[in-house]
């Protein structure tokens, strides 16, 4: 089943939240060349090399030619991922390695670490990045461009990370990557325990914010311990009073309610802090959260953006969110609290009903059954294990499925992010092959979303090329930072860290 590709504030509001707030202007640029979700663009990130590129061969993609496109819901949709041959440099970060060594906006990447793009930049530019930043001093990236029609090389100095960063997705590897981009959270944190409103207003704030909690104990802090305890326990009382604020929404017959999001996040945020660091004033904000999650369930088991109605494509449910209602749930039974069993059984009848072969489908709409990809098959095997039910029939439907493809998250919908973030939290939950096939494959991809400022940035991919219209890039860097910060820290580790063993069911 097709769908059609609204104009850019119509699918935001679908995708996420419902509203746009300003950001802040951005110093030359970076990251995303605007200062307003709908103006950002969607650029291919360079690593720590602090720049940013269009697809010089294909240009970049034309900005509000949304309703001109449409994109294939079902997995499998793109081409392989290797990268344009040739990067055109958008952005530069200020002072980052790539404008001191002298590139260029305007400038085209066509080779780095004495390899030229012949067959794709992805691989060869990680692989050059990875090597110079793995040496013990500060290591040097040489890069292939051209400059007004010239070949010319260039030598950027990148920080040294460490030989162990010659295998960055090992415990030691990624260690310091991850204490870089949790204090980068915590600098853009307000003090109101919150963070700024890119997308979705409030409820964007929550579940930003819901992220950015769950990164901070996965790197090792809670309310009493850790570098970023202070960060902790403003942002907890944040999720509580904001998570259901909206504001004023759109007006006409359409439901642009959009608080579950906000709900379901905090439920699995507010779970995990909970388990760390319980206390009667956390216990009483997960109450509020859990009934708040309830009161979105609709007659049918399923979720959808929010309650009242179908949305402005006519549908109500969608998959994504009866997953992470689950695991919402899940958290909060797993803190004491009690969860309706009746409640629940509806929830899982509704994901049955929308599946197969453990794939979970987008809904029980008619076209949307059965269309498995791994970021909701993997958040919903994800709740079904919160809730003590992994090893029913269909939990271990959903483990097998998760399992063959957990390194599919280039085959999702909406936010690649997403995928991303439920396919590496589930791979490691599972451990063994599962949690080898997901670094295998997203090795590349997380060097590349590496900013120069402990940041993680958003990329292209086949369905926001097709669309015109990044999510993630929507969503802002926060977002993006804080769920790669998750999926690398989730996991409990040799050195100590405490991960995420509640969501991980551990």
């Amino acid at each position: 089943m097709r769908f059609p590709i609204l104009p850019s504030a119509v699918l935001a509001t679908l995708l996420a939240l419902p509203t746009v707030s300003p950001a802040a202007p951005q110093k030359d640029g970076w990251p995303f060349g605007a200062t307003t979700a709908f103006e950002k663009r969607d650029l291919f990130n360079l690593g720590p090399l602090g720049a940013k590129a269009s697809d010089e061969i294909n240009g970049e993609p034309e900005r509000g030619a949304t309703g001109r496109r449409s994109v294939q819901l079902d997995p499998g949709a793109g081409g392989p991922d290797v990268g344009p041959e040739r990067l055109k440099i958008e952005i530069l970060f200020p002072g980052g390695p790539a404008a001191t060594a002298g590139l260029q906006v305007g400038d085209v990447l066509i080779g780095a670490g004495g390899k030229k793009f012949n067959k794709g930049s992805f691989e060869p530019l990680a692989d050059g990045i990875v090597k110079a930043m793995s040496d013990t001093s500060d290591g040097v990236l040489k890069l292939q461009i051209e400059r007004d029609g010239k070949k010319e090389n260039l030598e950027v100095t990148l920080p040294a990370m460490g030989k162990a960063f010659s295998k960055p997705t090992t415990d030691k590897g990624r260690a310091p990557v991850i204490e870089r981009s949790l204090a980068w959270l915590a600098e853009r944190q307000r003090p109101d325990g919150g963070f700024p409103e890119t997308l979705g207003g409030a409820t964007g704030a929550v579940v930003a914010t819901s992220v950015a909690g769950l990164a901070w104990i996965a790197g090792g802090s809670n309310l009493e311990n850790g570098p970023h305890a202070g960060n902790l326990a403003t942002a907890w009382k944040f999720v509580v009073e904001n998570a259901g604020k909206q504001g004023p929404l759109p007006k006409g017959d359409a439901n642009w309610n959009q608080e579950n999001w906000a709900w379901v996040h905090a439920g699995i945020f507010l779970g995990e802090l909970y388990a760390q660091s319980p206390n009667d004033d956390l216990e009483s904000g997960l109450e509020t959260v859990k009934d708040g999650i309830l009161r979105g369930v609709e007659t049918t088991g399923g979720f959808g953006h929010g309650p009242g109605g179908p949305n402005a494509l006519g549908y109500v449910e969608l998959n994504i969110m009866t997953g992470l209602a689950l695991s919402g749930l899940g958290m909060c039974q797993r803190a004491g609290l009690e969860v309706d069993e009746d409640i629940v059984k509806s929830m899982m009848e509704y994901i049955d009903a929308s599946s197969s072969g453990g794939g979970v489908g987008y809904s029980t709409n008619d076209g949307q059954v059965g269309q498995g990809n791994i970021g909701r098959s993997a958040i919903t095997w994800l709740g079904y294990r919160n809730l003590g039910l992994g090893k029913s029939k269909m939990g271990k439907s959903l483990g097998s499925y998760v399992k063959g493809n957990v390194d599919a998250y280039m085959d999702g919908h909406a936010s690649l992010m997403q995928h991303i973030l439920f396919a590496g939290v589930a791979a490691q939950a599972q451990g063994g092959g599962a949690e080898k096939s997901y670094w295998s494959a997203i090795e590349r991809d997380m060097i590349l979303a590496m900013g120069p400022d402990g940041s993680f940035q958003p990329r292209p991919w086949a369905e926001s090329i097709s669309m015109a219209s990044n999510s993630d890039v929507s969503f802002g860097d926060v977002w993006t930072t804080a769920c790669w910060s998750i999926v690398l820290a989730c996991k409990p580790d040799k050195e100590g860290t405490s991960g995420l063993p509640v969501w991980l069911a551990k």
